[in-house]
């Protein structure tokens, strides 16, 4: 009767995940149509913007193209790093085709981790070393963006460059983001135990919710979360340099990407707005309600630049052109990368 029982569950459980993705999915449209109206009321003109876009020329998209691409292939240490055995062109292939999965579905995160399984193993990698791959590199990639608004506002309230009255909770909000980070660092190092007791408290409040159905296959978050830290420690303290330099050398390069966008438009910024800028985008890709986070991501950084003092039509212009490449171009060069492999196994079999 049990068994049953949890047969019939399943196709429910399915049924409500699916309609769980559709509501973030209309709550991101809703997003961002309120974000594309109140942009448009605070004096950002779409048509413009698109204007100084288009009027580039082809010498700035080219030097951009480089620039964009170093990016990528700098990341790829994180990559290898995080997989012992992977090289710098499968790590940057790893990349590519997961981003253009993610880019293109909603939620598409699960979808590329899946594809890039399938590679992995393809290039002789176990499904252990692929789970703690996934566990560094995105736990890298986390850190980063807990940490880096803490830098943003320090430098930005050491450059007198914050938006008045909101200094307390910009300070606020970026110091638990980075007390968050530095419990994932911790955690990697082998020191789970703080991490663990807040998963193991938000787990408890998840199961006191009203209409809860407890399987008895639902596995345990505290358990969860301890078996994919498991192993970690030990990748993460032979590689802690890798991984450093790696995304300090992403991070460096992708806030070069946005400057210059913000330059090739005719916007000069000082440093430590475009580096909110680059913040708020970054920290804005991790809710990902509609496929990587289109619409929502651009708003919110367009937003940050005009608090900071930006011109709307100049910051929206900018944005868009840095989005162009950081989120359009991983579609198509993605796809492409995809396509390659695909067809590199189907001769190699």
């Amino acid at each position: 009767m049990g068994r049953t029982g949890s047969l019939d569950a399943a196709p429910r459980e399915a049924a409500s995940g699916r309609g769980r993705r559709a509501a973030l999915l209309l709550v991101g449209i809703a997003i961002v149509v309120w974000s594309a109206v109140h942009l448009s009321a605070v004096g950002a003109s779409w048509s413009q913007a698109w204007r100084l876009i288009t009027n580039l020329g082809w010498r700035w998209p080219l030097g951009l193209g480089v620039v964009w691409l170093l990016g990528l292939w700098v990341h790829t240490s994180v990559l290898t790093a995080s997989l012992p055995g992977l090289s710098h062109r499968r790590a940057l292939t790893l990349n590519l085709s997961g981003s253009a999965v993610a880019n293109v579905l909603p939620l598409g995160g699960v979808a590329g981790t899946a594809l890039n399984l399938g590679m992995v193993r393809g290039w002789g990698h176990t499904g252990l070393e692929f789970a703690r791959f996934v566990v560094v590199s995105k736990a890298s990639d986390l850190v980063a963006k807990l940490i880096m608004p803490l830098v943003a506002v320090a430098v930005l309230l050491l450059a007198d460059a914050g938006p008045v009255g909101h200094e307390v909770l910009w300070l606020v909000c970026s110091a638990a983001g980075a007390a968050a980070g530095m419990l994932v660092v911790a955690a990697l190092l082998g020191r789970a135990a703080p991490l663990l007791r807040l998963v193991a408290l938000a787990e408890r409040v998840w199961a006191r919710r009203p209409r809860r159905r407890a399987t008895a296959a639902e596995p345990g978050w505290t358990a969860a979360t301890a078996a994919l830290l498991d192993g970690t420690d030990r990748l993460v303290r032979r590689r802690w340099a890798e991984l450093g330099w790696g995304m300090a050398g992403y991070w460096l390069l992708q806030g070069a990407l946005l400057w210059l966008c913000l330059v090739a438009i005719g916007v000069h910024l000082p440093v430590p707005v475009v580096l909110a800028g680059l913040v708020a985008e970054r920290v804005l890709t991790l809710a990902a309600i509609t496929p990587g986070g289109a619409g929502v991501v651009e708003a919110g950084t367009i937003a940050i630049l005009i608090a900071l003092g930006a011109d709307p039509t100049e910051a929206m212009a900018g944005v868009l052109l840095y989005r162009a490449f950081v989120f359009v171009a991983e579609i198509p060069i993605g796809g492409l990368a995809t396509a390659l492999w695909l067809l590199g196994r189907r001769f190699a079999t």
